[in-house]
């Protein structure tokens, strides 16, 4: 649908009106960066500031958050439908998966968030006609001002998607955008009853909601959402959303709640100062270069390593317990590598545990019918019972410790080199992609270089580190002996079939 905007020149207006306080800083539409480049609206300091000083404070009820959606409702009869509404959506997948969404959808602030987003930008929509009920208030100009264009990879083209290819960005994007499309499919089947929704969303003539709408909220969502200190919530807080990011040795200021005072405040980062004409900045997150891209569709203009990676893991369909394994696991299906504050390698999974043990090791299920006649599906350790989560703990208390962490490792090690092999070989084409193609935005081009880049470092390092850690595991006495070799016996394949 179409949306009604505000420029960023009205919003200190906006902020004097509804007692935002803005101590020496400026909102400017624009802001120069270092090399030149505009890089879109930011904040100017206007005079010197010290450490702990406030720099803007916000109003806790103009906070965009779960809260002040549901004190918005009671007033708003077309918002209390929705937010009524909203224990039905996202109700797909496997029983336990339901669970999980409703769970989101009722305790989440981001479901509730994106709701208001949506009846909120389809009141302010030219295209309306009136079919949506609502009202004026802070937030229904606050939502004027947000950005329309936020160059997110859930907006890339088909030929963009394609440059991805090999990175782990790839398939977190793949996944968002079938979970997006889930979801507002879901939003269609739990509002279409509702008489406004079906005039102003869904009826084929009058209807102007569509699947880039409900991107474009997650979008601003996503990229804008802070997780305020002191359980304050999560939510989007107007104005202080206006300060751009910095590296974590760079940013020069932070936000914390002032209960007693009622406001979120932005102050001078501990040990910093900020001068005359500076920047105001924060740091948005510490995750990854993937993770930077996918939710702010940036990466630092000084990032020299990709910090983290998530790569996914599957269990070989030959497993005779596949599905049990997977169903009692309830864990992500993948392994996350990163750097740590020493700079060495590090991985962390709990689903490779999973996949790399089986019924002669120990592991085994059973079903039991519950109290009230269900069946449940339990996991069993040397015939004990085991609860999930705490199987990696019994696996390395285990006299075979040292032949499970193996078998982890070869198998974390080949999904490296599968995934370096995946990138290396797109190579060619990400090089030959640019020239003449208008489907392809240079930035986008520059930023995805970047990422490729990065990764295939990780993923190098990562497979060396790895290397290491499996021949020094061949070593291990435990593991010779469970081969039927001793030390002074043949030596152990690189890779053998037993851990693969």
């Amino acid at each position: 649908m179409r949306q009604t905007s505000l420029p960023l020149e009205n919003l200190q207006a906006w902020s004097r009106l509804n007692n935002v306080q803005l101590f020496d800083v400026a909102l400017e539409p624009h802001i120069t960066a270092d090399n030149g480049d505009d890089h879109g609206g930011g904040m100017l300091a206007k005079a010197d500031r010290a450490e702990t000083e406030p720099l803007v404070a916000v109003p806790l009820e103009l906070v965009l958050s779960k809260e002040r959606v549901e004190e918005a409702a009671k007033v708003d009869t077309g918002l209390r439908q929705l937010v009524d509404a909203a224990p039905t959506l996202f109700q797909v997948g496997p029983p336990f998966i339901q669970q999980t969404n409703r769970m989101r959808c009722l305790q989440n602030d981001r479901t509730a968030v994106l709701l208001f987003l949506v009846y909120q930008m389809t009141i302010n929509s030219p295209d309306n006609s009136d079919h949506a009920p609502g009202f004026n208030n802070p937030l229904a100009d606050y939502v004027k001002f947000l950005p329309k264009d936020i160059p997110l990879p859930i907006f890339y083209t088909a030929d963009e998607r394609e440059l991805l290819v090999g990175t782990s960005l790839a398939e977190a994007l793949d996944q968002k955008l079938i979970s997006l499309q889930r979801e507002f499919d879901s939003l269609k089947a739990a509002t279409e009853s509702i008489t406004w929704c079906q005039q102003a969303w869904w009826d084929e003539i009058t209807g102007c909601l569509d699947f880039a709408d409900w991107k474009l909220a997650d979008a601003v969502y996503r990229s804008r959402a802070l997780e305020l200190p002191r359980g304050a919530s999560v939510g989007m807080v107007p104005v202080v959303d206006m300060a751009n990011h910095a590296s974590d040795d760079r940013y020069n200021a932070r936000f914390e709640v002032d209960e007693d005072a009622g406001s979120v405040l932005l102050v001078v980062r501990d040990g910093k100062s900020i001068k005359q004409g500076d920047e105001v900045t924060i740091m948005y997150g510490c995750g990854g270069a993937c993770e930077m891209i996918f939710s702010y569709g940036f990466l630092e203009e000084h990032a020299s390593s990709a910090r983290e990676m998530f790569l996914a893991l599957s269990i070989p369909a030959d497993d005779p317990l596949k599905m049990a394994k997977i169903r009692v696991a309830q864990t992500a299906p993948g392994v996350r590598i990163y750097v740590d504050e020493a700079d060495q390698v590090q991985w962390d999974s709990t689903f490779v545990w999973w996949a790399c043990i089986n019924q002669e090791d120990g592991l085994d299920f059973r079903v039991e019918q519950t109290v009230d006649g269900d069946t449940e599906l339990k996991a069993l350790w040397k015939e004990n019972e085991l609860d999930p989560s705490a199987l990696q703990a019994k696996l390395l208390q285990d006299d075979l410790r040292d032949v499970f962490v193996l078998r982890a490792t070869v198998r974390l090690q080949q999904r490296v080199e599968e995934q370096g092999m995946r990138l290396a070989a797109s190579e060619d084409d990400f090089d030959n992609a640019l020239p003449g193609n208008a489907q392809i935005r240079p930035y986008v081009y520059e930023t995805v270089g970047r990422l490729r880049k990065l990764e295939m470092d990780l993923l190098t390092r990562t497979y060396e580190t790895l290397e290491e850690q499996k021949n020094q595991l061949l070593e291990s006495p435990v593991v010779r002996a469970y081969l039927g070799q001793d030390r002074s016996g043949t030596d152990v394949p690189d890779s053998p079939d037993d851990f693969s």
